[in-house]
């Protein structure tokens, strides 16, 4: 009864494995003035910086209309120019005028309508919050 239990779990990792395999994990992101494509993988622990304010940014909405809104900047504690951000950091409430250290988790999430894998980042912890 074990091993049944054991292969029925293997089959479903398995088959939940084949069904995003197909899905388009690639991003375009601007490093350092350069556009790269990067793929969208799971990572346990990386720091970024929040500026103080944020920026006016353009992203595309659900009904792929292109939206202005103000969006969060942020950069990798290594890199010198801000990108921004178009969407939410699960677990973190911004404040303006705080300049802050994060530490954030990413995670790979299969979005099977449009057909891609989206990142997701999620708190792990404030490092610093200092007010500008």
């Amino acid at each position: 009864m074990k091993k049944l239990v054991l292969a029925a779990l293997a089959s479903t990792f398995v088959l939940a494995g084949c069904s995003t395999m197909g899905l388009d994990n690639e991003r375009t992101m601007v490093v350092e003035g350069q556009s790269v494509n990067v793929k969208v993988v799971n990572i346990p622990s990386f720091k970024v910086e929040i500026a103080p304010r944020k920026a006016i940014c353009e992203y595309t909405a659900n009904d792929g209309n292109v939206v202005e809104a103000e969006c969060i900047q942020y950069r990798q504690t290594y890199q010198k120019n801000y990108n921004t951000l178009n969407g939410n950091i699960q677990g973190f409430t911004y404040e303006p005028n705080y300049r802050y250290i994060l530490d954030l988790r990413q995670e790979a999430v299969a979005d099977e309508a449009a057909g891609t894998v989206k990142p997701m980042w999620i708190l792990n912890e404030v490092v610093s919050k200092t007010a500008e």
